[in-house]
């Protein structure tokens, strides 16, 4: 599947670019914006770095415009355009893809490696942009 994104009006650096598992983009959504998307699409991965919908990480130049294009095998258009769709989701951080070393001790277990919200998110923070996966031509 190839993904090409043209990006205007986002924060320079890098940024997480995930593909989420609904394709519903509320920014006002009660538990915070675009939670409508719910998580990161899992597909047939495990852990974070190793997700079907990890992209490749967004960097917006120093006005705010970004461009990626990609070619990726870890899922079809069909799978993310079939039922509840899916969002390709910005965020506000960078991603680390879960790539911790064992020689930083998480706080949050007291023991080597990622913890659980590095495992899951890659550490890439709140949301800050949102859009429905489509087709191209759709």
């Amino acid at each position: 599947v190839r993904v090409a994104a043209e990006l205007r009006g986002l924060e320079p650096g890098f940024h997480g670019f995930h593909v989420h598992d609904v394709g519903v983009c509320n920014p006002d959504a009660p538990d915070g914006p675009f939670t409508t998307a719910t998580g990161h699409y899992v597909g047939e991965g495990g852990t974070h770095g190793d997700h079907d919908g990890d992209m490749p990480s967004l960097f917006v130049n120093a006005d705010g415009s970004a461009s990626l294009s990609a070619t990726l095998d870890a899922f079809t258009v069909e799978e993310l355009t079939a039922g509840d769709g899916a969002a390709a989701m910005i965020h506000v951080g960078p991603d680390n893809f879960a790539n911790v070393p064992d020689r930083y001790t998480s706080a949050e277990t007291d023991a080597p490696g990622p913890d659980d919200m590095t495992n899951s998110t890659g550490d890439a923070g709140a949301r800050a942009a949102c859009g429905v996966v489509e087709a191209a031509g759709a």
